[in-house]
């Protein structure tokens, strides 16, 4: 598993590839969400080969918890591939540019 991030524009870019079986990815997030106060997060899971439906509930759990303090968590996925497992829980894309426009709308906070 490799994490790579980028802050750029108000927006932590957050880009996992490999496979996921632990959480250590989010406890980074968690991490520096807190740490710097960034608001608009966007996991980006092109280049994820495996994760495990309990790391996604994590996912989920926590995009959940970010909501109640205003803060917005995206899913960009450039293969569409696995939008499925979010259920629609999560707003997602196929390009991180899109995420520039989607936290601008009105009901981007679900």
């Amino acid at each position: 598993m490799w994490v790579r991030t980028e802050y750029k524009k108000g927006i932590l870019f957050v880009r996992i590839g490999g496979r996921i079986d632990n959480e250590l990815y989010l406890k980074k997030i968690k991490w520096l969400i807190e740490e710097f106060g960034i608001k608009f997060t966007v996991i980006n899971i092109t280049r994820i080969n495996d994760v495990s439906l309990n790391n996604i509930k994590n996912i989920i759990k926590y995009k959940n918890t970010l909501l109640k303090k205003k803060h917005l968590l995206l899913i960009c996925d450039e293969n569409q591939l696995r939008n499925s497992l979010f259920n629609n829980q999560i707003p997602r894309f196929k390009k991180e540019i899109d995420a520039f426009s989607l936290i601008n709308r009105k009901d981007a906070y679900g």
